[in-house]
């Protein structure tokens, strides 16, 4: 293999390729490496971790092709204390990888490319074509509310995506707060009900498309291939029986506040740092038409907020993470905010003030101390 491209390009590609084993331990030490391959005017590198596998392609100039598997931390990390040119990348013998750069020169001990699984063929069951913004829209609108991968329940530690033909959902949850977005997509494809993991969706928002330019998203009976302009993705969906989510919605209440998003936002944040040594608990109390927002924390201190409202039903004493609903908040754009609850040991509902909104995010009171 000889081969010269810029070095930023390079680095650029091995970031993203090298993104599903990053920070994570993998079940096998050939999902720590890439393959890297050379041919035709372009390079390959291809990245996986045996759930998730990310390629990459670039143009470069390709005097001799090869292949070989390196370790994805130590190239990105050569590649990124390189300076700028245009790097020289050869394959000296079978078994590893030169990168000379001015006055640096490196080499790199690799594995024969044949121990490396490829990309998975996907048998595609329903296709969906869908603007790059608005695909990162939805999923950012609810991502928040995904589960932790150590909490047992791996089918909640993704986002189902659910599409009729009419209309898509978003939703995640992690059983203490469920989001839910919604927006009427017309002529996308066909009707999808899966469980996209979250470590995809990370990928996917990095995928170098445009957020003016569409990805294609195709759903096999157990995979997801998404297709970028110089990128592809495909990942294991997430097996199991998603929450039916439409059972947590509470269908009543008797109090409603509402508050000024900005306002209530920077309380919160205030409220918190004093929150946070004693599970983020923050208070509302409400005396009229103003709530007052308490925190505490044993050593540390006390503070307060108080904020005016329009309110609906009696006074409430209610307590909740303040950091579930700085995040629920994150999502809502108008400048008003509805909190819709009955009592303060049932659910609470979040969402925009005005009428038919597409979001909406459910969130369980904390015990009041």
């Amino acid at each position: 293999m000889t081969v010269d491209c810029p070095r930023r390009d390079l680095f650029e590609a091995v970031q993203l390729a090298g993104s599903p084993s990053s920070g994570r331990s993998t079940p096998l030490p050939i999902f720590q490496n890439l393959l890297v391959e050379a041919e035709d005017g372009k390079m390959r590198l291809i990245g996986c971790d045996g759930e998730v596998w990310v390629e990459r392609t670039l143009p470069a100039t390709v005097s001799t092709g090869g292949s070989l598997a390196v370790q994805a931390r130590l190239i990105s990390d050569i590649l990124g204390q390189l300076p700028e040119g245009d790097l020289r990348i050869e394959q000296p013998n079978g078994a590893s990888l030169r990168l000379s750069l001015a006055a640096s020169e490196y080499r790199v001990v690799g594995t024969a490319s044949e121990d490396f699984p490829g990309l998975p063929e996907v048998a595609a069951g329903a296709t969906m074509r869908i603007k790059k913004s608005d695909l990162i829209g939805m999923v950012e609108s609810v991502d928040f509310a995904v589960a932790k991968e150590n909490q047992g329940r791996p089918v909640l530690t993704g986002v189902l995506f659910q599409y009729d033909g009419e209309k898509f959902k978003t939703v995640a949850t992690d059983t203490h707060r469920l989001a839910v977005r919604s927006e009427k997509f017309e002529g996308l494809g066909e009707p999808v009900t899966a469980v996209v993991p979250d470590r995809a969706i990370q990928v996917i928002k990095k995928l170098p498309v445009a957020d003016d330019q569409e990805l294609t998203l195709a759903f096999g009976q157990d995979r997801l291939l998404v297709n970028g302009e110089s990128a592809r993705l495909v990942a294991q969906l997430l097996r199991g029986d998603f929450p039916a989510y439409e059972r947590v919605f509470p269908t009543s209440y008797t109090r409603k506040w509402l508050f000024d998003r900005e306002s209530l936002a920077a309380s919160l944040k205030r409220a918190v740092v004093l929150a946070r040594e004693s599970a983020l608990r923050v208070v509302l109390k409400s005396d009229g038409d103003h709530v007052t927002l308490s925190a505490r924390s044993e050593g540390l201190g006390e503070g307060k907020e108080e904020l005016q409202i329009v309110k609906e039903g009696n006074d409430l004493e209610i307590a909740f993470n303040g950091q579930y609903l700085l995040d629920a908040l994150k999502p809502i754009q108008s400048p008003g905010v509805a909190l819709e609850m009955s009592e303060n040991d049932r659910p609470a509902l979040i969402k925009p003030s005005e009428e038919g909104s597409d979001y909406v995010c459910v969130i369980m009171p904390m015990a009041l101390m």
